[in-house]
């Protein structure tokens, strides 16, 4: 059985949630202002969606907000002399 650093980040499995059974939303039950942050694989019976509440306009929560819109890391600026 491969890790999830083996993998390629398309195909990384997220660690399970904390969200209780009763809470869950499914495709069936997501509600418009519901976080869409999917969990586990949507092929399986326990694959479900965070539900909690999102932020204006956004398709996640706060929390999966910051996860899904991280800051880009600072690049080393590399100098490439043009061909005259």
């Amino acid at each position: 059985m491969q890790t999830n650093q083996s993998l390629p980040a398309s195909v990384r499995v997220e660690p399970a949630s904390n969200i209780p059974q009763a809470k869950r939303k499914t495709v069936e039950t997501l509600l418009a202002d519901d976080c869409r942050w999917p969990f586990g694989d949507p092929m399986s019976a326990d694959f479900h969606f965070c539900g909690h509440p999102k932020k204006d306009g956004k398709p996640y929560c706060d929390v999966h907000m910051r996860l899904a819109f991280q800051p880009a890391k600072p690049r080393p600026v590399v100098y490439r002399p043009q061909a005259a």
